[in-house]
């Protein structure tokens, strides 16, 4: 987890898209223009696909414009209903935008399709956390989202062991916070956030 935003800091929340030449070139110049607001008045059809739409999500999202970028993810999201993606970005905007309520809606709707998600499982659990409430259900959420992911991403394991402190599993908890020092090498952002939990739960080691 990352401290007040999702920890899809460290995996791009979700793992950033694939956006082909043909598709950046389109979407840069309808935004260059000022026409992304109102291309579909130039034509009788959507001329972006689903998966368009969530890059073009991801172009807004990364220049802060959550807006636009909230207003990409659902047209995504309404063009193929089988995504997941763009409704655990839709959870990640609100969630900076502190719209918790709204975030809490749209990770429970990807996990709805896919229980197994490990970003909206992780993102969900540190909404908890921010929140300071529903520590256990964070917990059985994440949990299960982990228990076919092989390895367990670092920004997971420091989540899990923060729900796991939050719990009382002190000694879970260390294994965790341990195990994600180990994993987390090279990502000193991500290290430091698991030296501060560890250091929270009393641990003055910190990641070595």
């Amino acid at each position: 987890m990352a401290e007040n935003e999702p920890p899809h800091a460290y995996s791009k929340k979700v793992r950033t898209p694939h956006i082909s030449l043909f598709t950046l070139l389109l979407i840069l110049s309808l935004v260059s223009s000022g026409c992304a607001s109102v291309y579909s008045s130039y034509f009788t059809e959507d001329p972006l696909t689903a998966e368009e739409h969530n890059d073009l999500g991801v172009i807004y999202e990364r220049e802060g414009k959550y807006d636009l970028a909230i207003r990409e993810y659902k047209r995504a999201a309404s063009a193929d209903r089988g995504l997941v993606v763009p409704l655990v970005n839709l959870g990640n905007v609100y969630f900076k935008k502190g719209e918790l309520e709204e975030a809490e809606k749209y990770y429970k709707k990807a996990l709805g399709k896919d229980k197994k998600n490990i970003e909206a499982a992780n993102n969900l659990a540190s909404l908890y956390i921010e929140t300071g409430e529903n520590y256990e259900v964070g917990l059985k959420i994440l949990l299960a989202a982990i228990d076919t992911q092989k390895p367990v991403p670092p920004y997971a394991l420091d989540t899990l062991g923060v729900l796991y402190s939050k719990t009382g599993k002190l000694e879970r908890a260390k294994e965790s916070l341990m195990e994600a020092c180990i994993q987390a090498s090279g990502d000193e952002r991500l290290r430091n956030e698991i030296t501060k939990h560890m250091t929270e739960m009393g641990e003055t080691s910190g990641c070595k």
